[in-house]
């Protein structure tokens, strides 16, 4: 009976912060932005060779390609939000930033490589410079986003896209060219 009596006040204390709301917050680590970018990569995985197909197909116009750069936009802009529930890090690995930058720069490349593709067929999307300028909206906002997570990494990024600038340039990325010094 007297050991149950020991134990009440801790019991007492524990219940009355679950009911208080006291939530203990997880420290955010590299692992965590990276699920983020991975999950991004599996929505832009199943956006973009649809968008290529459009293009090289000819059948890219407003009707087939807004449906597509907004299912796009929307990806970023998810992405983002689940990059500004987590905490910036600290501590971390090089071979981590590196994993990191790779994988948004391929996710980048790709982007950039299909959107290019619908430049030739511009002239049947009218629509097309005001959906890739939401598109550098929203892709600026994640890598923004990152930047504050794990800072300097963008350098890691931009040195890797060095060859993908001039397609950015031709698309209109302005601020995602800003962003990453470009």
């Amino acid at each position: 009976m007297f050991a149950s009596l020991r134990f009440a006040p801790l019991f007492l204390l524990a219940t009355s912060f679950v009911s208080a709301g006291v939530v203990v917050e997880k420290r955010s680590s590299t692992a965590d932005i990276q699920t983020v970018f991975n999950t991004l990569k599996g929505s832009t995985d199943s956006i973009l060779p649809q968008i290529t197909a459009l293009s090289s197909g000819g059948n890219a116009s407003d009707d087939t390609v807004t449906p597509l750069i907004n299912d796009l936009t929307a990806a970023f802009d998810t992405a983002t939000a689940s990059l500004a529930a987590l905490s910036p890090v600290e501590a971390r690995k090089r071979q981590s930033d590196d994993d990191i930058a790779n994988l948004v720069a391929g996710i980048l490349t790709d982007v950039t490589n299909a959107l290019d593709g619908l430049l030739a067929d511009a002239s049947s999307i009218p629509a097309l410079g005001g959906l890739l300028a939401s598109v550098d909206t929203s892709l600026n906002q994640v890598i923004l986003g990152l930047e504050v997570l794990l800072a300097g990494v963008l350098n890691l990024v931009a040195n890797l896209l060095v060859d993908v600038a001039g397609l950015l340039r031709s698309l209109a990325l302005g601020l995602t060219l800003a962003t990453l010094g470009l």
